[in-house]
């Protein structure tokens, strides 16, 4: 990831050197964007695809405390944390499963950046964290949009 937003980069700050509470999000989700999300953009005003009629909808991750629900593997599960990276102070993680968007059933149209928020709704939550896509292109009638394993990094620069 890129960029951390407004929200994620105050909360942070607060909590850390002022003792401030910050809640951990209840629900990490992938959302794809038509362009590149602003700092102070929320998931309410992120330029997010549409959902209705599309067969577009945010891609949950679930609770990141919770291990496995229902024997699908949850939260925590779905980052990996390589010791190379830590050894090579990167302080990266990565996707430890691939994340599939669901088959377009009409044109999605123009997709060049990915937003991390916190709730699994179009149109609702706090943005996270956001980046452009390396590879933006159109998505059109029966597209897949996929990020296989290890492909979704997220950093701190």
């Amino acid at each position: 990831m890129a960029a951390l937003s407004d929200y994620l980069e105050s909360g942070l700050l607060n909590y850390v050197f002022r003792g401030s509470s910050f809640p951990m999000p209840e629900n990490i989700c992938i959302a794809l964007t038509s362009g590149v999300p602003r700092d102070s953009d929320t998931g309410i005003t992120i330029p997010e695809l549409s959902g209705i009629g599309t067969n577009y909808v945010r891609i949950s991750l679930g609770d990141p405390t919770e291990l496995i629900v229902d024997d699908i593997t949850r939260g925590s599960q779905k980052w990996s944390y390589m010791a190379d990276d830590n050894e090579a102070g990167s302080g990266i993680i990565r996707n430890s499963g691939q994340i599939i968007f669901n088959t377009a059933l009409t044109d999605w149209g123009w997709v060049s950046g990915i937003a991390i928020v916190d709730h699994p709704t179009i149109g609702t939550g706090n943005l996270l964290m956001h980046a452009e896509l390396d590879n933006p292109r159109i998505i059109y009638t029966g597209d897949n949009v996929k990020f296989d394993v290890g492909t979704l990094e997220i950093s701190f620069k």
